[in-house]
């Protein structure tokens, strides 16, 4: 199957079931899904970019980037946090998160987006740009990331120009929270 048939739009509103249905049937539980509606509502994970692939009008993939900040200081250059991404298990293996990721980074550019950080899959972000081992870079997660874990935790500068500052990294409240901060 080709990416020319599949297509990405950003979520309006309208798209919230759809959202759900991915979410859920991807991780095969809803709490990806809860945490999902609760950062699209939570007005300190603003801006968010929430971006839906469909395949024939289907919708097969979710991703979602919220806003982060350096101990939450509302003067932080912008930054983002990816999580989480999502595609139904008949469409993983055919490049549908790597197209979502891909027009997130460019949407994310395009909105004066600095830095991205995702906790995830060591050997799948960073074909995506991402480098592993944010913490060891200075940016520190918003809960501990065990040692054997730490690769996990990784950053993509969006910038040409390095960001002047480290720091402890915050996310909005819905996901600051110690349980999804767990492998």
């Amino acid at each position: 199957m080709t990416h020319s048939n599949f297509t990405i739009h950003i979520t309006t509103e309208c798209d919230a079931d759809d959202i759900r249905k991915v979410e859920t049937t991807a991780f095969g539980f809803s709490k990806e899904a809860d945490l999902v509606a609760d950062l699209l509502g939570d007005e300190t994970a603003h801006p968010p970019l929430s971006l839906m692939a469909r395949h024939n009008g289907k919708a097969i993939g979710h991703i979602l980037f919220t806003l982060a900040t350096f101990n939450g200081k509302s003067d932080s250059p912008m930054m983002h946090i990816l999580a989480p991404l999502a595609v139904i298990p008949e469409y993983q293996g055919m490049g549908v998160g790597g197209l979502l990721i891909r027009s997130g980074i460019e949407h994310l550019k395009t909105m004066g987006c600095r830095m991205v950080f995702v906790l995830g899959h060591a050997t799948y972000y960073p074909r995506y740009g991402f480098e592993p081992g944010a913490g060891d870079k200075g940016y520190s997660a918003p809960y501990p990331i065990p040692e054997q874990h730490k690769a996990c935790w990784m950053l993509q500068s969006l910038s040409a120009e390095p960001l002047s500052q480290t720091g402890h990294i915050r996310c909005a409240q819905a996901l600051m929270k110690p349980e999804h901060w767990r492998e």
